[in-house]
């Protein structure tokens, strides 16, 4: 089936509509034995149904597109370790197929809901998408504000900036600076997330800021014992910065490293990155959280990743008790809608984003403001506005490099 679906794209190219597909079960030539044919029947394109057929299709569209990515989302997970089954190879390439079938459905309705936008509208939305906002969250910012705007407004590229930024911001909750929650009693801050999103380097920058910049008193706990290095790394930042650290190999040293560091005012805590697919070791972490449990979980993401790997990460580290995301390498993403699209997937609020990785600098509070403007073009990641001209320039969303 598979094999078939690459044939009907390469014949008839990316826009190839799939009506309908089955496999038929025929005897060979001299009825011995049976072979599997697939039957694709399809079309270059929307445009090239019949009108009956076609408006059939996209008859409600909206609805249709969320039953589709329903019905995705729903496909069973096949287990593939059994390689010499014919029959579970079969049900996998069936599966493939038919979600392979469902995606096409979904990029094409979204395709046809996009073009039946006012022309400005239109341009929006193709900048959203082009800024790594996901498809239907674009389209869901500029049909608000087409039902905000009146048709004047709609007409001036600057109105209907303004509003689509006034959207996104809604869609962007914050959290705001660390701060000291507890009276005689430290607050613990614990940071969790992927390999090599610069967690520690992260944590050393929220330590000096805390400590230099707004005299707290802060300690450090690392349960990073398995990257090499990893506490010699932090060991030499808490020197420079003057502060305690703790190094914590089981969970149940958690409860007298944290007695220990008790004057503290705040306790940061520097994890062990974990692959987002290694949902056990993801686990152990909630064996050290269950001795000593953090006041806030950040969850670090790396802003240069795909949207479908963050919110794979987002899903499974889910039940560490995540409640805010930080994003780092912002000065390495090509596009900054990914922030937005995540922040609706965890349903958490952002707290801090990085820029670079000089210490204590390149580290900023997380501002609902300053991530639209770099959704927008408006802002650079340093967090400098862009010349009002240079927007007008180029149109309603106009992007800027920086």
């Amino acid at each position: 089936m598979a094999d078939a679906l690459q044939e009907v794209k390469r014949h008839f190219g990316p826009d190839a509509v799939i009506l309908h597909t089955r496999t038929l079960e025929r005897s060979t030539l001299l009825g011995i034995g049976k072979h599997s044919t697939v039957e694709i029947t399809a079309a270059r394109s929307m445009s090239d149904l019949p009108p009956g057929l076609r408006r059939g299709t996209l008859k409600g569209a909206s609805g249709l597109t969320k039953r589709a990515e329903g019905a995705a989302a729903s496909m069973p997970k096949i287990a593939t370790a059994n390689r010499s089954d014919p029959n579970r190879d079969a049900l996998v390439s069936e599966v493939g197929a038919l979600s392979s079938v469902v995606n096409d459905l979904v990029r094409e309705t979204r395709r046809t809901q996009s073009t039946s936008l006012p022309g400005r509208l239109y341009e929006s939305y193709r900048s959203l998408v082009a800024q790594d906002v996901a498809e239907e969250l674009a389209h869901q910012l500029v049909e608000a504000v087409r039902s905000e705007l009146d048709e004047s407004q709609l007409q001036d590229d600057a109105c209907v900036r303004q509003a689509i930024a006034r959207q996104m911001e809604r869609l962007l909750p914050v959290s705001g600076a660390i701060h000291p929650l507890h009276r005689g009693r430290p607050t613990v801050i614990a940071l969790v997330g992927p390999t090599g999103v610069g967690k520690t380097t992260t944590l050393a920058k929220l330590a000096a800021n805390l400590c230099l910049r707004e005299g707290r008193k802060v300690g450090l706990i690392t349960i990073d014992t398995y990257r090499i290095a990893a506490v010699e790394q932090l060991k030499t930042y808490a020197s420079i910065i003057d502060i305690p650290l703790e190094v914590v190999t089981a969970p149940a040293q958690m409860t007298d490293a944290v007695a220990r560091l008790a004057d503290r005012d705040v306790i940061l805590v520097d994890t062990a990155g974990r692959s987002p697919r290694d949902v056990q070791k993801i686990g152990q972490l909630r064996d050290y959280f269950r001795v000593v449990k953090p006041d806030e979980v950040h969850l670090v993401l790396a802003g240069n990743c795909a949207a479908d790997v963050l919110e794979e990460t987002i899903e499974n580290f889910r039940d560490v008790g995540v409640d805010r995301v930080l994003f780092t390498k912002l000065d390495e993403a090509v596009g900054f809608g990914v922030i937005l699209a995540c922040l609706q997937k965890a349903r958490v609020r952002l707290s801090y984003v990085t820029t670079g990785q000089d210490v204590p600098d390149d580290i900023r509070v997380g501002e609902s403001k300053d991530v639209v403007g770099l959704i927008l073009g408006e802002r650079t990641v340093d967090g400098q506005a862009v010349a009002e001209t240079a927007l007008r320039a180029e149109g309603p969303l106009a992007t800027a490099s920086g």
